[in-house]
């Protein structure tokens, strides 16, 4: 437990949780002068990098002198590991900023658009990771002795064994199952442990949910589950699909954000989804980007953009101005269950946007508007594409799966209404043809919602 916690607090780290913005910014920029610094002697690639835009750490002195260090994403990750890997024969020598002893533990991304991306930490970065895991817990009401069915993908996934590192060190019983154990190890092993949380993407959660009562002859609201902490993908943040899961354990879902990144976030539990509340700006500078044009983007209630962010108080790889490719929008207004700080809610990948007719869409809105027609379809569903690639020749063409039990003039309206609907909310008619329950295939990792024929 923190030193500033107390058991009555709602804070883990009270004086901070709790700090005017003002002062934080105070904090984020002495921190980001030193990191500048750090980076710039330790790292080939960061010196490099300052040197070609004509920079020196000294030159960092305010918050529009930030403003001039270039951006970093995930291609040019990705050369730089190629780079190392030519040069000096592993992955280290060009962005990692702690001598190879130091560096203790590796992580990577799922990889799924591309060659994975690594983590490098030290044990310093793992402590600073494991405290603002343990804000995210205690603010929720987690407590030492809970026990965590972890089910995300534990092989090397920065969700995975990072999480599980974290739930260890707060004091809570972790059975780390993982999702490569596959549906029934992970129910048997649910009905054995009988934890109160369930840690894992939002699609495997509902394929749990749906899988229970197949497996273990019960519906997943005898498990004994209160929890539901999910990340990775969209999903807990939709009104509709929250509900839906939630009724199905009898638990509460919350929205989480941050691994082995320093952006940390989340949601408070309420019946109504309100966002992730950001909980670690202490270590964390996070951006906003028009996704088009890359200009910044004021923080007012309700903007959305791509997001950038900044490691602060980092040795092992600490990333500066990181653009994820996600697409953010941010509330600046009071929450109204009292905790201090903006909210933050992830709308998809800028990968994954879809344009028909000039008109902005992201599978994860698509979700959300099919989970409205429930319980007169599954929720499962895939956008079918010609090819690879934003433009979409229209209509857009979605497989959709009916719920057991319509009749075909039942689907036949239910078709109408969607179609109905989705044009006059997202503005985007789209055809739709209808597929039996249960024939798409359920994901344990995270959901790929786009087919090329």
């Amino acid at each position: 437990m923190s030193e500033n916690c107390r058991h009555d607090c709602q804070f883990w780290d009270e004086e901070l949780e709790t700090m005017p913005r003002e002062q934080i910014r105070e904090i984020q920029l002495a921190k980001l002068k030193k990191q500048v610094k750090y980076n710039y002697d330790n790292s080939i690639f960061y010196r490099r990098k300052f040197d070609a835009a004509g920079l020196e750490p000294g030159d960092i002195k305010t918050w529009d002198d930030f403003k001039k260090i270039p951006f970093m994403d995930k291609n040019e990750h990705r050369a730089t590991q190629d780079e190392s890997l030519e040069r000096f024969g592993h992955p280290y020598g060009m962005l990692a900023c702690a001598p190879r002893e130091k560096i203790v533990r590796l992580s990577a991304t799922s990889g799924t658009t591309g060659t994975p991306t690594l983590y490098m930490l030290t044990k310093n970065d793992i402590k600073v990771l494991n405290n603002l895991h343990a804000r995210k817990y205690w603010r929720i009401g987690l407590r030492p002795g809970d026990t965590v069915i972890v089910a995300f993908a534990l092989s090397m996934f920065a969700g995975g064994v990072p999480s599980v590192d974290a739930l260890w060190d707060y004091g809570m019983c972790v059975a780390p199952v993982g999702a490569e154990a596959r549906t029934r190890r992970l129910l048997e092993f649910t009905a054995l442990t009988k934890p109160t949380v369930l840690f894992c993407t939002p699609s495997m959660v509902e394929h749990l949910g749906e899988q229970c009562e197949k497996i273990l002859g019960k519906p997943a609201a005898t498990l004994g589950i209160k929890y539901l902490l999910c990340g990775g993908e969209p999903g807990a943040g939709m009104p509709e699909f929250k509900k839906r899961v939630e009724d199905m354990f009898g638990a509460r879902m919350y929205d989480m954000l941050g691994s082995v990144q320093t952006l940390h976030a989340i949601s408070c539990g309420g019946e109504t989804y309100r966002g992730m509340h950001f909980l670690s700006e202490d270590f964390c500078i996070l951006e906003l980007l028009d996704p088009q044009t890359g200009q910044d983007l004021e923080f007012t209630d309700g903007v959305t953009g791509e997001y950038v962010f900044t490691y602060l108080d980092w040795e092992g790889t600490p990333f500066m101005r990181y653009r994820m490719g996600d697409i953010m929008q941010i509330n600046t207004g009071a929450c109204e269950c009292g905790w201090p700080e903006m909210r933050l809610k992830l709308i998809g990948r800028t990968d994954d946007m879809l344009i028909v007719k000039g008109i902005n869409i992201y599978p994860s809105a698509i979700k959300n508007i099919l989970e409205k027609f429930a319980p007169r379809v599954t929720g499962a569903f895939r956008i079918v594409l010609d090819r690879p690639g934003h433009q979409v020749t229209p209509p857009l063409q979605l497989k959709v799966e009916h719920a057991p039990g319509l009749e075909s003039q039942q689907i036949t309206e239910l078709k109408k209404e969607i179609e109905q609907y989705m044009s006059e909310t997202a503005r985007v008619r789209p055809e739709i043809t209808f597929i039996p329950p249960f024939t798409l295939e359920r994901s344990e990792h995270k959901t790929r919602y786009i087919e090329i024929k």
